[in-house]
């Protein structure tokens, strides 16, 4: 009995080796792309209750290095984030604006020089009580009718 044996083709080794490397390199991109999602998303979820939003200013980050090192012919991948806003700093002229307000018995929060959403809600009754439209905004006429009702008062201060 003889025994032959038969050497593998050279084609088809180099053909697996392609075929490995084509796959290691569809599983980097895969980990890349997962990765800068999971990065959006933690990102795109970590604001913080009650801060008002700033205005977006986007910034790109290239997760995979640009078109330079984009050598695997994937796509690149962008993701645009807003930089966190700095701490709102209390003014002195909210403060005034709270005491005046708790002075008429509109506010009743803490006096923290923060324009807050009980701030708001304050200038909103004073601007019913006046007659303006309820904006919850300071303005020029909500601003001439606190010092009115400061100066003589109002219904509030008879409650």
């Amino acid at each position: 009995m003889t025994t032959t044996t038969i050497p593998a083709p050279a084609a088809s080794t180099a053909a697996q080796t392609s075929n490995r490397g084509k796959g290691i390199a569809l599983a980097l991109a895969g980990v890349v792309a997962g990765a800068g999602i999971a990065t959006g998303l933690v990102l795109g979820f970590s604001g913080t209750p009650g801060q008002a939003e700033p205005a977006p200013t986007p910034s790109t980050i290239v997760i995979d290095g640009g078109p330079a090192a984009n050598t695997s012919g994937g796509s690149v991948i962008h993701h645009h984030v807003t930089p966190p806003a700095p701490p709102v700093q209390p003014s002195v002229a909210i403060e005034t604006l709270q005491r005046e307000l708790a002075q008429l018995n509109y506010y009743e929060g803490p006096i923290t020089g923060i324009m807050n959403a009980q701030t708001r809600q304050a200038i909103t009754y004073l601007q019913r009580d006046a007659g303006l439209p309820q904006t919850g905004q300071m303005t020029a006429a909500t601003q001439a009718a606190l010092a009115n009702f400061l100066a003589h008062g109002n219904n509030q201060m008879n409650s």
